[in-house]
């Protein structure tokens, strides 16, 4: 299992990056009212067949040829076996792939949401060419993060340049602990 949600989606957007994707949406929904813990992950990369879906989970099995086990699939369904809740994967070849996780936030099992400002500017360096949406509810206040609002008024200047992750990252971080602290 892994420490923090965080490390989930560092890990399956990595995958999303694995297979081509050019936009990844990351939603995330913290609604401690009705007890709850949502985030999917969508992609528009090359997408899987059937057969991989139906075998995804084992932590076995990989399409990968630099590893020989995937683990990250495997530890998000458990996440969800473990904490009372539902796994969803679905994927189309050709049009990309959606994995989401629904569960208890108050299971003990739960791990805490961890440092999303830095995992985002983690996938942020990796490729200025793919694109980001991040949306943050937290007890029915929004955030949202759009990559490409942020390139559109950069003009030549590359998102991944050290100013500019260093700027996003402070915005980030800001925005994350208002919405956390109900400040917004």
């Amino acid at each position: 299992m892994m420490q923090d949600i965080a490390m989930y989606i560092l890990d399956l957007a990595n995958n999303s990056l694995y297979a081509n994707a050019r936009n990844i949406n990351i939603c995330l929904i913290v609604d401690r009212q009705v007890d709850r813990l949502q985030l999917s992950i969508s992609d528009d990369g090359q997408g899987m067949e059937d057969f991989i879906v139906e075998q995804a989970t084992d932590p076995f099995y990989t399409t990968r040829k630099t590893r020989k086990i995937g683990l990250g699939l495997a530890f998000f369904k458990a996440l969800a076996d473990q904490c009372d809740g539902e796994f969803t994967l679905k994927s189309k070849k050709g049009v990309g792939t959606t994995v989401m996780i629904d569960i208890r936030n108050s299971h003990i099992d739960t791990p805490p949401i961890g440092d999303l400002s830095s995992t985002l500017i983690t996938l942020i360096q990796a490729d200025d060419l793919v694109d980001y949406r991040f949306t943050y509810r937290y007890d029915h206040q929004e955030f949202e993060f759009d990559t490409r609002k942020i390139k559109s008024m950069l003009d030549d200047v590359k998102i991944n340049e050290l100013n500019i992750l260093l700027w996003i990252k402070e915005f980030l971080s800001e925005r994350i602990n208002e919405l956390q602290e109900g400040k917004r």
